[in-house]
């Protein structure tokens, strides 16, 4: 995370949340306990390149001050969970694909310009582990990692308390571990990636790699057939059936996963490690096996001082995120 300088003077701890997806804005005002109010959404209109979003960010802050009834000078300052990486002034640095001309646009002054407020940006998944920690799974802890399990693997730390960005704001990569010595090819440019086996994605291709070999299972044939039909959902919808293949997919993919939550444990202690996104809400059947494969991948001594839990804050983790951005960092 970083952040920009702050022109006001507040002591109230309410603070506005976007959070920028490829489809839709997210945006809320968040204060010490979560929402405050309902979520908002507009269209982000990815399209229209980075100012067209850029402006829809400007127009849905300026919709949520005037839905509060209060002036802009009582929010700490507006956050903003983003695909991509953002520099210490506010630029988005890249990684962010599905929004064409968003690398190069600069989010802070124009916040500050437009409303006198200060703001903070991170990754999005990187807000979703504070969402965890102030709201969710996370609290009482000092120390926590959070895989979250979607498209990709996204990732974020927490440490001492406080989001860590490392020194160029682009720490918590957890999704680029390599657990498969050449392995599978990533768009990172590494090979063998978490991300490549324990996303939506990666699953979706073991099981088609899987069924090639053959086998007459519900999903084997399911994949065979209509390969396009394939989703980590169908997939674990018969795990859930006891189908073979399924199973056998789940246990590849929590094993890959296990061993870079086992590298992550060995490296950092931390108390606890969350699992969220779209693919683990499959629920106990995810962390259970997790559990089972990082116990074997980390040192016992370390692995035993570390819960491994499951997400709570939902689909609205990213813009609880974003707002707990602006709190932990303007709301003192």
């Amino acid at each position: 995370m970083q952040t920009s300088t702050s022109t006001s003077t507040t002591t109230t701890s309410r603070a506005i949340g976007i959070d920028l997806g490829g489809t839709a804005i997210k945006g809320a005002i968040i204060d010490g306990s979560g929402v405050v109010g309902a979520v908002t959404r507009v269209p982000t209109e990815a399209h229209g390149g980075g100012q067209r979003v850029l402006g829809n960010i400007l127009s849905l802050i300026g919709e949520l001050i005037e839905k509060s009834g209060a002036p802009a000078s009582s929010f700490v300052g507006v956050g903003i969970g983003t695909p991509g990486f953002v520099d210490g002034d506010g630029t988005i640095l890249g990684g962010a694909e599905n929004l064409p001309g968003w690398k190069g646009t600069q989010v802070y002054s124009p916040v500050t310009e437009r409303f006198g407020l200060p703001a903070a940006a991170a990754n999005d998944v990187t807000a979703v582990a504070l969402a965890e920690l102030m709201f969710g799974a996370g609290r009482g802890v000092k120390n926590m990692a959070c895989f979250a399990l979607g498209t990709g693997v996204g990732g974020g730390i927490v440490a001492n308390g406080r989001l860590y960005k490392g020194s160029h704001g682009m720490a918590g990569e957890l999704g680029h571990i390599v657990v498969e010595t050449g392995g599978r090819e990533c768009p990172c440019g590494q090979k063998g990636c978490v991300e490549r086996y324990a996303s939506a994605t990666g699953i979706v291709q073991t099981a088609i790699e899987m069924a090639a070999e053959g086998g007459q299972t519900q999903l084997a044939q399911l994949a065979r057939g209509n390969p396009a039909a394939v989703t980590s959902k169908a997939v674990y919808e018969r795990v859930a059936e006891g189908d073979e293949l399924a199973v056998r997919v789940h246990e590849n993919a929590c094993d890959m996963l296990g061993r870079a939550v086992g590298i992550m444990i060995n490296a950092f202690s931390p108390d606890r490690v969350v699992i969220g996104g779209g693919v683990a809400m499959a629920g106990g059947v995810i962390i259970e096996a997790v559990k089972r494969y990082a116990a074997l991948h980390s040192w016992p001594a370390i692995f035993e001082r570390c819960e491994i839990v499951p997400a709570q804050m939902g689909e609205d983790a990213g813009v609880l995120g974003a707002g707990a951005l602006a709190i932990e960092e303007f709301g003192g």
